[in-house]
């Protein structure tokens, strides 16, 4: 007599169909929540955006990295930006901050601010964080969130200018810009930003369009001086450049 069949047996069990696979593995829906994000932040490069993205995916635990990809996906000048500012703040409210009780607090809250200043020279973010940092224990508010990360955001232009900057300077490839040029530049970029408003978009812009007559006038005067006095790195140059963006940020408390 031939064996019975289990009942349970897998040969039994009706073919999954594509669509009840992808409803059960919620891929359909995991995809439609990465391409809406492609299509509203529109990378320069969405093979990459799409990789950082699922890489973000992979460690749930670690949800300031989760929420410093979410503010990188798009440039802050773009007006998802601050949809993604809201969506990362979200993300950091579901850390558990003590016993049954979940939310941003400054410990959180100043590490994602490092780790977006990852690329900009330590003494800066130092500077900057006695500026815009909260205390460990207390509960940050959006408004304050917003602001903060804004700002860096703002900041790395920049540095991204400071690099520019630089660059120009170093004529002869060395690696290093004469101090006395150095300080001629920083000083046309604090004249440029005297008169600029407490707005961080402001400054970077004020920066960019340094004068290109008083720049010249000042680099050709200090190439005739005789009085030269050594060389700066780029990271030296960089500190030095920031302090005009740093002094003016508004202090939070």
């Amino acid at each position: 007599m031939a064996d019975k069949k289990k009942p349970n047996s897998a040969d039994d069990r009706p073919q999954e169909t594509d669509r009840q696979f992808l409803e059960r593995s919620n891929i359909g829906n995991l995809m439609k929540d990465v391409l809406g994000k492609i299509v509203s932040n529109r990378p320069s490069d969405p093979i990459s955006f799409l990789a950082d993205y699922f890489d973000s995916l992979e460690d749930q635990s670690n949800l300031v990295l989760k929420a410093r990809n979410m503010i990188e996906m798009t440039h802050h000048s773009r007006p998802v930006f601050e949809m993604n500012v809201r969506q990362a703040y979200d993300i950091l409210l579901k850390q558990k901050v003590g016993k049954r009780l979940y939310g941003l607090n400054g410990t959180s809250y100043t590490d994602l601010i490092k780790t977006l200043c990852r690329d900009i020279p330590q003494p800066v973010t130092t500077k900057l964080l006695k500026k815009i940092e909260c205390l460990d224990y207390e509960a940050v508010r959006y408004d304050v969130f917003k602001s903060g990360v804004f700002t860096c955001c703002v900041l790395q232009d920049y540095v991204k200018l400071s690099e520019m900057l630089f660059k120009s300077l170093d004529f002869q490839n060395s690696g290093k810009v004469d101090k006395m040029l150095a300080e001629i530049v920083n000083e046309q970029l604090k004249a440029a930003l005297a008169n600029t408003r407490m707005d961080a978009r402001k400054i970077v812009e004020a920066g960019y369009n340094l004068g290109p007559d008083g720049l010249f006038y000042a680099l050709e005067r200090g190439m005739r001086s005789k009085s030269h006095q050594g060389g700066q790195t780029l990271e030296q140059f960089t500190i030095e450049i920031c302090d005009a963006f740093l002094s003016k940020v508004k202090r939070l408390r």
